[in-house]
């Protein structure tokens, strides 16, 4: 899927924290099983278990994407252009937040303050005719 613009709203865990989970996880996994440890064990495989979890939320031509991988699974949950009746902006610091409101639902998206023309440029590309309002001071 195409992404136009990615959201800082995911869960970005560094490389060596993904590595160094599952390592100590494998390691807690084989002492407990080692030991007859049931804490450990279960620890151990919480740890290799986040180690794989990634989720990102981006902006694409079919709408706002959200996708959430682990290990075993992953899924994609589509907003479609077409049923986001409004768009709201709050800002704080240098980070804006976008609320993508389809009837008495939504999603949240965080983007950095800078990523705002080019927010404000897909809106008026894929859905001109939704309202847009800023929540709050800008």
């Amino acid at each position: 899927m195409e992404e136009l613009l990615v959201s800082r709203s995911g869960t970005p865990f560094p490389k060596w924290m993904k590595w160094a989970c599952l390592a100590v996880g494998i390691m807690l996994v084989a002492d407990g099983m080692r030991s007859f440890m049931f804490h450990k064990i279960l620890v151990g495989a919480v740890l290799a278990y986040v180690s794989g979890y990634d989720k990102r939320i981006f902006l694409s031509p079919e709408g706002v994407v959200r996708q959430t991988r682990t290990w075993i699974t992953g899924h994609s949950t589509i907003l479609p252009w077409d049923e986001i009746q409004h768009v709201g902006f709050a800002y704080r610091g240098s980070k804006m937040q976008c609320f993508f409101e389809q009837e008495v639902t939504g999603l949240k998206v965080l983007f950095d303050r800078s990523d705002e023309p080019e927010v404000r440029r897909i809106i008026a590309l894929y859905i001109p005719d939704v309202e847009t309002a800023v929540i709050g001071e800008k």
